[in-house]
């Protein structure tokens, strides 16, 4: 019997040194920033590789982490800017990659 397609990865490498753009999160941010891409991250690879980002999944995000949504968005829209996710591809397909 085939063993069933497994959705996502369990783990994803995390440098013990960042570059800059994960530190302009933290700078702007604070550690709740830092945080926020993390979490975003865990939640973008338990997945596969790219989750979709609209309202729903913005509320849906923002309760399971326990953050105000606004501090969410502007998370986010930091890591687009600092090109942690791909602005393109947001843009074109609402996802964050």
């Amino acid at each position: 019997m085939a063993r069933p397609t497994k959705q996502g990865i369990d783990y994803f490498p995390l440098d013990v040194v960042l570059d800059d753009k994960f530190a302009i999160i933290e700078a702007e941010h604070g550690l709740e920033g830092f945080a926020i891409v993390i979490k975003l991250l865990q939640k973008i690879y338990s997945e596969g590789y790219f989750y979709e980002w609209e309202e729903m999944q913005l509320i849906l995000f923002s309760k399971s982490i326990s953050v105000d949504r606004n501090k969410v968005v502007d998370v986010v829209n930091d890591c687009l800017k600092w090109k942690i996710f791909d602005e393109g591809i947001y843009s074109k397909y609402k996802i964050l990659t």
